[in-house]
């Protein structure tokens, strides 16, 4: 047993040394002899690409000393430029969306003559594929509201702006790009729905299954004509932006805010309040006075016949009690 245990143990310790001896060589082969100045450099994973002379260059020791061109070493020379793994040029963005823009502005214009300044507003829209939606003239301004393309809007601005002296001017833009995407999605999907539940209305074979299906499909269908009003809805706020035009006489005061309300004005308020409670009350006196003759001839008819009732009862009672009394006492 002693020897058995010697031989294993020599055969571990040989069996130990090969694989380290296996295991140093592999290291030593993948570093190259040191240079001049006792170095040791690490070779690369990928060969660099020799030139013509014996002379290696990399691509990436080029990109770091710059100003090298495509195909063209650093000392000057042409080399063959490998193909790159995609395209180096810069592509369109990915998932890139047309902003959905609703804007909406107003104008004020101290004008010599309100109502010739109208007209050449008028026109003026029409020129920009625009149309009136809304108009009030007075002698002191007018005051148009105006639906124009969207793209045209400065323009218009412009032109209606020169047609007197402008004393404001205001811009509003509302982003509706994110409700026009989902409604558009909304519609799609239902679409979608609508034409698989027109697919199982055709398979139906029983009255009852189309009953259902047909239900259901005109449900579906509302909902479908409901987001496609809302999304063209939408999309024509989007085209047609609105233009409010005040159009103001030389001289005349813009509109002051109305003061805050006060003691008068809550006095004069209960006073309006109190003579409206009065007209409604004469209303109804009014209302229910035609008809007193009528429930006075009523309630007489019913006393008269309450009494003759009554008359008619008394003697007959009276009759009853005079032949129960000394009769009854002798009988008994």
């Amino acid at each position: 047993m002693t020897r058995w245990h010697r031989r294993r143990t020599v055969l571990v310790a040989v069996a130990v040394l090969g694989v380290l001896a296996v295991g140093t060589g592999v290291v030593l082969t993948g570093y190259p002899e040191p240079g001049p100045a006792g170095s040791t450099a690490v070779a690369p994973a990928h060969p660099r690409p020799v030139l013509p002379g014996g002379e290696e260059k990399s691509a990436l020791t080029d990109a770091a000393a710059g100003a090298v061109a495509p195909g063209f070493a650093a000392d000057g020379g042409r080399v063959a430029a490998l193909p790159p793994d995609r395209p180096s040029g810069p592509g369109l963005p990915v998932g890139t969306v047309q902003r959905s823009l609703v804007r909406t502005a107003q104008l004020s214009v101290e004008v010599a003559d309100p109502a010739a300044s109208s007209r050449q507003v008028r026109t003026a829209a029409a020129a920009a594929n625009g149309l009136v939606t809304e108009e009030q003239s007075s002698d002191t301004g007018s005051w148009v509201v105006l639906r124009v393309p969207a793209e045209s809007l400065e323009r218009l601005i412009d032109d209606i702006a020169a047609v007197g002296r402008v004393v404001g001017r205001s811009t509003q833009v509302l982003d509706a790009t994110e409700e026009v995407v989902d409604l558009d999605a909304r519609v799609t999907s239902q679409q979608a729905s609508v034409a698989r539940v027109r697919g199982l209305l055709a398979q139906a074979a029983s009255i009852g299954d189309v009953v259902a299906i047909e239900s259901e499909l005109s449900r579906r269908e509302a909902d479908l004509d409901s987001l496609t009003s809302r999304l063209e809805a939408l999309r024509e706020q989007v085209a047609l932006s609105t233009l409010t035009v005040d159009l103001r006489a030389t001289g005349t005061p813009p509109a002051a805010d109305p003061a805050p309300p006060g003691f008068r004005d809550g006095l004069a308020s209960g006073l309006a309040g109190l003579r409206t409670l009065g007209s409604a009350a004469l209303a109804v006196v009014g209302f229910v006075l035609p008809f007193l003759p009528v429930l006075a001839v009523l309630g007489g008819m019913a006393w008269l016949a309450r009494r003759i009732v009554r008359a008619r009862r008394t003697p007959a009672a009276a009759g009853a009690g005079g032949r129960s009394g000394p009769g009854s006492e002798g009988e008994s």
